[in-house]
């Protein structure tokens, strides 16, 4: 069957207006990122994908006509839970990384600009869908209408002609729980820390990162937010997401996967230093850090963790940068680089599902600290991958420094890294300097 012509159409950008997407870069402080901006401002379609189908829901009557051809490539089936949009089934025993296929299949129908795909993020739980556990939904994400890059802006329309059509807004609370997808759920940090101990102290982990929930009222738009976070905090990763009822606005450090030319990138990013209030006290605070056993053992247990990961779907594996220092608005971090290509036979679905998720918003072995924190804890949006996946293109950070703005209140998660080396103390001092960023800008 042949593929689905999209007509590129060059079209006014929205300028001040929000997008229902935006992932924008605006740190030139590493050789990793390049200044750049990209945002969905219109959505023919928005897809949540579920353990056991990807829904599909029109949003303009360009989106109607898309889904309309790709029913009968896909076999989609109208879902009675929402009316309107077409469910795709997945099989819930299958492989994740054959379910997960399936979603990028959806792009993959069209003959389009190369830049048309999945814009949106994948949940925590994702891992949990990996390991056989109860996930829920595992990620949301707008096939764009209107796309614009570095503010040029183009349609993505079936029929040239219809350029401009009408739009509708979609609240996709409804089709979630939202309070439990705002806020997620776990045990109080002093609990959880005492149960990490326990379980590092007799082997059973050699680090988890356990993470809470802090709430605050907050009559703000999110989309203010994410513009104060890009004047504010210089960051590979600066976010905002238009759920409708929803918004995600954040500033992440933390790269989760990059495929570009051929080759997938990583970037472990653990180590964390508070900065200081002026130069002298930043050079203190940076030596402090590369001096610090704890920091080095963590970074160093993040990298193997990570080229471990990679075994499985790649190969030509290396260690491009040992270790760094990187500097943000409130913190300094340490991170590494590490690139592979894809085995023959291996797809962007086996990559994703191979590193979930990088081990320092888990622990390790990963997938022992992912069922210990799942026994404990439900993140939802937290510790997920935030971006885009389109044809032979791959960028996702770990959404961290984050927060979800909902019904008047704003919820961020923060986590750190326990291991042997840890203390309360430090503990409670790193996450503080982590959850300072977005707490001043609420």
């Amino acid at each position: 069957m042949n593929k689905i012509r999209l007509h590129s159409v060059e079209a006014p950008s929205a300028g001040a207006r929000p997008p229902l997407f935006a992932l924008r870069c605006n740190y030139d402080y590493s050789g990793k990122y390049a200044l750049h901006g990209r945002a969905v401002e219109r959505a023919a379609l928005s897809a949540l994908f579920f353990a056991d189908r990807v829904l599909l829901i029109p949003r303009s009557r360009n989106g109607i006509r898309i889904a309309e051809a790709l029913a009968p490539r896909l076999g989609l089936l109208p879902d009675a839970a929402a009316p309107g949009a077409l469910r795709l089934p997945l099989d819930p025993a299958a492989p994740l990384a054959s379910r997960l296929q399936r979603l990028l299949d959806i792009p993959a129908c069209f003959d389009a600009d190369s830049r048309f795909g999945l814009y949106g993020f994948f949940c925590y739980e994702l891992i949990h869908a990996k390991l056989g556990l109860d996930a829920g939904l595992l990620g949301v994400f707008h096939l764009p209408e209107r796309l614009s890059e570095d503010g040029a802006a183009i349609d993505l329309l079936l029929d040239p002609a219809d350029a401009g059509g009408e739009t509708w807004p979609l609240a996709l609370g409804p089709l979630l729980d939202a309070e439990d997808f705002a806020a997620g759920s776990g045990l109080p940090y002093e609990r959880m820390y005492a149960i990490a101990s326990r379980r590092i102290a007799d082997g059973g982990l050699r680090s988890v990162n356990p993470s809470y929930a802090i709430q605050r009222p907050c009559a703000r738009d999110g989309y203010q937010i994410h513009q104060n976070l890009l004047a504010r905090n210089p960051a590979p990763y600066n976010l905002y997401f238009d759920g409708g009822d929803f918004q995600l606005a954040g500033s992440s450090p933390a790269m989760f996967l990059r495929l570009r030319d051929g080759r997938l990138s990583t970037s472990p990013i653990c180590g964390t230093v508070a900065r200081g209030r002026g130069e002298a006290e930043d050079q203190a605070q940076v030596e402090k850090l590369l001096a610090s056993d704890k920091d080095r053992f963590e970074l160093e247990e993040c990298v193997k963790a990570d080229m471990l990961a990679k075994e499985a779907s790649c190969e030509d594996i290396r260690v491009d940068v040992e270790r760094e220092v990187e500097r943000f608005a409130n913190v300094f971090h340490t991170s590494a680089s590490v690139s592979a290509r894809l085995k023959p036979g291996k797809t962007l679905a086996d990559a994703i599902c191979d590193h979930l998720w990088p081990a320092t918003v888990v622990g390790t072995p990963i997938d022992a600290a992912a069922r210990l924190l799942a026994a404990h804890e439900n993140r939802r949006w937290y510790a997920g991958a935030f971006g885009y996946l389109c044809a032979g293109e791959a960028e996702l950070g770990t959404m961290i420094r984050t927060a979800l703005l909902a019904d008047g209140k704003a919820t961020t998660r923060v986590g750190s890294t326990l291991s042997a080396h840890s203390s309360p103390q430090l503990e409670r001092s790193e996450l503080e300097a982590k959850a300072s960023l977005i707490l001043g800008v609420l």
